[in-house]
């Protein structure tokens, strides 16, 4: 019944931080996508200006019917995986707190697993929405308009790849996003519980809305600090052509990028990415913690 609740928690949490997140979303992965440098607030008028407010949810129904089911994944196998854990150390599973040995571990484990088991779901959704969201700011140089692709809807860019690529075009960019994924998730959801429980320099059993706020923003922004390189070359190699590809893998891709305009290119849209992480998560985790508690509240309440 704990797992179920974290599916369901899981669930509801992904489709916030969805809704809340995915204009930032479209706003880095398009910064990302260029080979020049131009800012975030002159991408996000551009598509204003071009697009509407519809612009920067361009791409976000494929990830919309996924995301609860991304994060249902991830925050069920989380839960479970920590439960477990803990059951092997001697803890029951009730006591699913920070006073138990290798707690944190545990997280950092639980986390690095969900982040995995989410990747299989994750990675085909991730290449349909960098696929919109690029549109015709592709890795191109100007000039190159042969080579620019137009803007489909979702189910129209699926067919797309699905018919140019099969299946495999779907898990474009399957390896960086494993390493961003697992690695990223065991730090994101480690550094959410230790702030959580720890805000104020102590050990607080009973963290408040405040703290579940502040630790899922601050979580966000560090999880993705030192992921944010992998997420740039699976951007660029999922928005890439699989058939007549420019990269030959993720090792070639990076080797290009350090090319292109040194380290700082990997790093490309972080601000965008460390200002959506922060939103975005702390929306995510009291969204998540809310409804566990409501499960809680409606399991315990006498009939």
């Amino acid at each position: 019944m704990d797992d179920f609740c974290n599916f369901i928690a899981g669930w509801g949490a992904g489709i916030v931080g969805l809704v809340v997140g995915h204009p930032m979303d479209t706003v880095k992965t398009n910064q990302q996508m260029m080979s020049t440098k131009i800012s975030n607030s002159q991408i996000a008028l551009d598509i204003l200006e071009k697009e509407g407010v519809h612009g920067l949810y361009r791409g976000m129904l494929f990830p919309l019917l996924c995301s609860g089911t991304i994060n249902a994944v991830f925050f069920g196998v989380y839960g479970y995986c920590l439960r477990n854990l803990q059951e092997l150390r001697g803890h029951p599973a009730s006591l699913n707190m920070p006073t138990t040995s290798n707690w944190y571990l545990d997280t950092f484990l639980g986390g690095c697993i969900g982040g995995l088991g989410q990747v299989i779901v994750s990675c085909p959704s991730d290449v349909v929405k960098v696929r919109l969201q690029s549109g015709k700011i592709r890795i191109y140089q100007p000039g190159d308009e042969s080579k620019l692709s137009k803007r489909p809807k979702a189910i129209l860019t699926g067919v797309d790849i699905y018919t140019k690529n099969g299946i495999r075009g779907f898990y474009a960019g399957l390896v960086p996003m494993l390493w961003r994924d697992v690695l990223g998730s065991g730090l994101y959801i480690w550094s959410y519980q230790y702030i959580r429980f720890n805000y104020h320099g102590y050990l607080d059993l009973n963290p408040g809305a405040f703290e579940t706020l502040m630790a899922g923003g601050m979580a966000g922004v560090l999880s993705w600090i030192p992921v944010v390189p992998l997420d740039t070359i699976k951007s660029r190699i999922q928005a890439d052509d699989v058939k007549n590809p420019i990269y030959k893998g993720m090792i070639h891709c990076g080797t290009q990028l350090l090319k292109e305009g040194g380290y700082i290119n990997f790093y490309k849209g972080f601000q965008m990415i460390a200002l959506r992480s922060f939103i975005v998560n702390a929306t995510m985790f009291y969204a998540y913690e809310c409804m566990l508690d409501c499960w809680n509240y409606i399991r315990i309440k006498p009939r």
